[in-house]
């Protein structure tokens, strides 16, 4: 098979987007088929790995959304007539036939608010048109592929779920080595509570600051330490954290490099990701193969990813993540009943799942 994918997030900081297609890239670099893999990217430093596997050829594409969907794709599209076009929530305007896309959930439709003004109608109209457009669709949670289905009027056969699975890389380490990595390059040391994510209104990070003001009075030390990309309303979240007077206890060591991102995790004493709305929720996956306790929310897909593995709160409520941030810090009976089903949790997520149920689609279209 020829299959072209638009692989654009790569290199981008783009969170879960990335990873999707970082392991769907990895997955069929160690699938021992013989197909042709066309890869439309925007950093060609993020396909370093691939880039000596004659079955992958790396085709640069512009940044800019407009120019990249209606101009380059089309014409790169038409030049190499591939058997499968896979895309990522928005296909080319034309010059496809055979479509899988990628939507990993439909948050732009359930929270608008959350998203800049004219990023949430761009992504309502087009992600619609898609949807109903493309040939296939892949998500990566049972909870998406209902909502999919439901929202666009779509049969749910037309729809695979693809879970996503936490990289080798993340595993129990030894805490004190990780720790003081930490404290030599990124200057945080004693303990820490950890998110990880998109620094955006739709995690609920005022709501945890204002949970993590509330323990501090109780004699929580721990320092809150905020890993990620700055997006849309982090302003507010500042503003959160100067009248609450936590600047200097709230971290934001910014985007932070894969191969230091399983320290941070080893190092915490707990992780929390209180998002209003997840397709899947990775660093709840990260996190509970870390072996580290995880706190999460009910609701959207993350109850469905932590099962039993996480102690879970309502995100709309500031004292249940209080209670919850209380009870994993000071009871070492939870912390390591949540360590122990974390893993367990953790490991029924298979590294090679995304990628073979991704070549069965792919040949499901010819």
């Amino acid at each position: 098979m020829k299959i072209a994918i638009d692989v654009h997030s790569l290199g981008t900081q783009a969170g879960g987007n990335e990873t999707y297609f970082r392991q769907l890239v990895r997955g069929l670099a160690a699938d021992p088929s013989g197909n042709h893999y066309t890869l439309f990217h925007t950093h060609p430093i993020a396909l370093e790995a691939v880039c000596n596997d004659p079955r992958f050829t790396l085709c640069e594409i512009p940044k800019n959304p407009i120019s990249r969907l209606v101009l380059a794709l089309p014409r790169k599209l038409r030049q190499i007539q591939p058997d499968v076009f896979h895309c990522q929530y928005v296909q080319p305007l034309w010059g496809t036939r055979k479509t899988v896309v990628a939507i990993h959930d439909l948050a732009h439709e359930h929270f608008p608010e959350f998203f800049h003004p004219l990023e949430a109608l761009r992504m309502k109209k087009m992600v619609r048109w898609t949807a109903k457009r493309a040939s296939h669709i892949l998500t990566i949670s049972e909870f998406s592929a209902a909502d999919i289905a439901a929202r666009f009027h779509l049969s749910r056969d037309k729809i695979t779920v693809t879970y996503l699975s936490p990289s080798p890389e993340f595993h129990p380490r030894d805490k004190q080595q990780c720790a003081a990595h930490l404290a030599r390059t990124y200057g945080i040391d004693g303990p820490f509570i950890l998110y990880v994510g998109r620094i955006q209104a739709r995690k609920n990070l005022p709501r945890l600051v204002e949970a993590y003001a509330s323990i501090r009075k109780q004699g929580i030390t721990a320092r809150l330490v905020i890993v990620g990309k700055k997006d849309w309303q982090f302003e507010q979240l500042l503003q959160k954290i100067h009248e609450l007077g936590l600047e200097s206890s709230v971290i934001f060591p910014g985007f932070v490099p894969f191969d230091d991102l399983p320290l941070f995790y080893n190092a915490a004493e707990v992780f929390v990701f209180p998002s209003f709305f997840e397709g899947f929720g990775l660093p709840v996956i990260e996190s509970m193969a870390s072996g580290v306790p995880t706190i999460t929310s009910f609701g959207s897909s993350l109850q469905e990813v932590a099962g039993d593995g996480a102690l879970l709160i309502d995100p709309s409520d500031t004292s249940s993540i209080a209670t919850a941030l209380q009870r994993a810090l000071s009871n070492q009976g939870l912390r390591r009943d949540l360590i122990n089903r974390g893993l367990q949790r953790a490991r029924l997520f298979q590294q090679d799942d995304l990628a073979k149920k991704a070549l069965a689609v792919y040949r499901s279209l010819l």
